[in-house]
């Protein structure tokens, strides 16, 4: 396991101490995406989908896991059958009253229902067809959300005979399963599910989308759609974005206290391959819907350019209150320049301004970076990421607990524009944590002038230099590995051009 942890007195919202951790295993397996989790006073549960090696052939399934606040392993369980595939996709996760977890997934013919003990040990398993089976088997579980006597269960289907379409589905379950009714909607485009909020009324607003590129080249039609269904399935209400206008699906919703729903989706062009093909492209995009379901404000919240692979995966209410934090992916476009691949936390005010942005990179080559699925608020006031470290071929499991601020390295809120600290503006600087260090190195140049690009270099002792790397993104919190590395002491410089803006040093010791 690679982990660093960093404990820290905090002031605000009354908190004595925050803990930050960034942990990366594969827990003993080929392959880990950790897809759901769910924090609580004492620990985190998490769960996630494995390639498991072991045995004569590898098998597909999912891991249970119990982690303390500080990031260490208490539980780790793995569910692997040999005639079924239970696979724990980014469905969620819910403590139930008895202190029982529910989640979904997936099966290759169909998606199931699931809950364990608290300890990783499975109750009972609940499965269920496409609504057109035996004609048509593939049928996806992208949402479980909990209300007081059980739980809605969403995804989306398949068809016939037009299998190149898709609509949604909606199971509406009780405590253990059973399925008080199944509904479809859909539409002559294929429609995509993203989110769902259970309202006090029982009924439940569905975040989704509805585009042609299952039928099209060029061309495309794709517009965030968001509806709400009563009790009983009924649509009561609909909401969908300009025609014309291209917008994604919406990846993630949070009701407001004015009765209004901020939504986490994308703003796109239609970028030409070739003269017959071309591709979406691109930024994310917040907005909010008014109690009347009528959009008030929008904010496009841009990467360097429009690419097929940034975006948010979840969005979350601030533990201040005072807006809305949401996590996903930057993945820039290799023909502007160097490339930028890595992931995002930032932060918009309660009207959709940018207030923070902080960026993880994972510096060592163009097909290492984190791909954060789910993100929560911790009861200390932080939050929670968890995902995969894509490796080339390999994927690790991936946890990152960040402060109040979004920061792996506290104080990195010192260089937030009109709010940097006196100290911040005094001078240029290296953050370095942990030092010494075994595993990973983590740092960030804190200044509020930085300038545009920056290049780091690490020397050993002997003054041999064994680390060059560039950036168009100085400000990013930069993770780099160095289990490998010799023990000893190392200097790290950052440049502008050929001009040294600062150095410290670091120890790395095994």
């Amino acid at each position: 396991m690679k982990k660093l942890i960093l404990i820290f007195c905090l002031s605000a919202h009354g908190l004595l101490a925050q803990v930050t951790f960034n942990v990366q295993s594969n827990y003993g397996y080929l392959n880990l995406k950790l897809t759901n989790v769910l924090p609580t006073d004492s620990c985190y549960y998490v769960n996630g989908v494995i390639t498991d090696s072991t045995g004569q052939q590898n098998r597909f399934g999912s891991l249970f896991l119990k982690v303390g606040l500080d990031g260490d392993t208490i539980i780790s369980k793995k569910l692997v059958v040999s005639n079924e595939q239970y696979l724990t996709w980014n469905a969620g996760l819910h403590a139930d009253t008895e202190g029982n977890l529910a989640t979904a997934g997936e099966t290759p013919n169909g998606i199931f229902f699931l809950k364990y003990t608290q300890s990783g040990d499975t109750l009972f398993i609940k499965e269920y067809d496409n609504p057109y089976y035996p004609k048509e088997s593939f049928i996806t579980s992208d949402n479980l959300s909990q209300f007081e006597a059980g739980y809605y269960l969403s995804g989306i289907f398949l068809k016939p005979p037009e299998l190149y379409r898709s609509d949604i589905v909606l199971y509406k379950l009780d405590h253990i399963g059973s399925v008080l009714y199944q509904k479809a909607y859909g539409s002559n485009l294929s429609d995509f599910i993203g989110s769902t909020i259970v309202e006090n009324d029982g009924g439940l607003i569905i975040g989704a989308g509805r585009n042609n590129k299952n039928t099209n080249l060029q061309n495309f039609i794709s517009r965030t759609h968001i509806f709400k269904v009563d009790s009983i399935g009924n649509i009561i209400w609909e909401y969908l974005s300009p025609q014309g206008q291209l917008r994604d699906i919406a990846y993630s919703m949070v009701k407001t206290p004015d009765a209004g729903v901020v939504i986490a989706s994308g703003k796109g062009i239609e970028h030409p391959i070739n003269a017959s093909v071309g591709q979406l492209r691109w930024h994310a995009y917040i907005f909010k819907l008014n109690a009347n379901h009528q959009q008030i404000w929008g904010r496009e919240l841009r990467g360097v350019r429009h690419t097929g692979g940034t975006g948010v995966a979840k969005l979350v209410t601030a533990t201040d209150d005072a807006g809305f934090v949401a996590c996903g992916n930057l993945l820039e476009d290799k023909s502007f320049g160097e490339p930028k691949y890595g992931s995002w936390v930032f932060k918009v005010s309660n009207q959709g301004d940018s207030l923070w942005a902080r960026y993880f990179t994972f510096v060592e080559g163009l097909d290492k970076y984190y791909e954060p699925v789910d993100m929560k608020a911790t009861p200390d006031g932080g939050y929670i990421l968890a995902g995969q470290q894509i490796d080339g071929l390999e994927t690790f499991g991936w946890l990152m607990k960040l402060d109040s601020f979004g920061c792996l390295i506290p104080g990195c809120n010192a260089n937030d524009g009109p709010n940097a600290t006196e100290e911040a503006k005094a001078e240029m600087k290296l953050a370095i944590y942990p030092n010494p260090t075994s595993d990973f190195l983590n740092f960030e140049l804190r200044s509020p002038r930085l300038p545009q690009r920056v290049s780091f270099r690490i020397v050993d002792s002997n003054g041999k230099v064994v680390k060059e790397m560039k950036s168009d993104s100085p400000r990013d919190t930069f993770i780099l590995p160095v289990r490998e590395w010799a023990e000893g002491a190392y200097i790290l410089q950052a440049f502008e051009g050929n001009m040294l803006l600062t150095t410290d040093k670091f120890i790395v010791s095994h």
